[in-house]
C-alpha cells in the first residue's frame, strides 16, 4: 500500500544539525509488514543551513538529502539509520505521530 506522508526528522549535515519537514511516498511490505520511504523531498528547514550534502533521520531510517543554490533537491529512498544516530535519538520516548502524518494518495478517476 502506498501513501503519501508528512515526516518531521533532524537534518546533520555541513557541520549542522536542524529539524525538518519532508514529503515522501510509503510504501508498507505487506510480506514483512516493514515500511520503505522514497521520493523524499525537503518541505521545511531552517533557511540558514548552507547548500550542501545532508542526511535526514527519523524513526531509524535515513535519506540523503541535498540543498543547492538554496533549495533542496529530492533525494531517493532511505535505508536503515546508523546505530549511533539511532542510540542518539533514543534518549526521548517516540511516537510515531510525532514523526508521519499520512496523507492519501489522490487518483485520477477518468469520468
Amino acid at each position: 500500500m502506498r501513501s503519501v506522508v508528512l515526516i518531521r526528522g533532524v537534518l546533520r549535515g555541513m557541520g549542522r544539525e536542524a529539524p525538518c519537514e519532508m514529503l515522501a511516498i510509503q510504501e508498507t511490505q505487506p510480506e514483512t509488514a516493514q515500511a520503505v520511504y522514497f521520493r523524499c523531498s525537503v518541505i521545511d528547514a531552517p533557511m540558514e543551513l548552507p547548500d550542501g550534502d545532508y542526511t535526514l533521520a527519523f524513526n531509524g531510517h535515513a535519506v540523503a538529502a541535498r540543498k543547492e543554490g538554496g533549495l533542496w533537491v529530492p533525494g531517493g529512498a532511505t535505508s536503515p539509520a546508523a546505530d549511533e544516530e539511532r542510540h542518539a535519538d533514543s534518549g526521548t520516548s517516540f511516537r510515531i505521530e510525532d514523526a508521519v502524518e499520512i496523507l492519501p494518495i489522490r487518483r485520477n478517476r477518468v469520468a
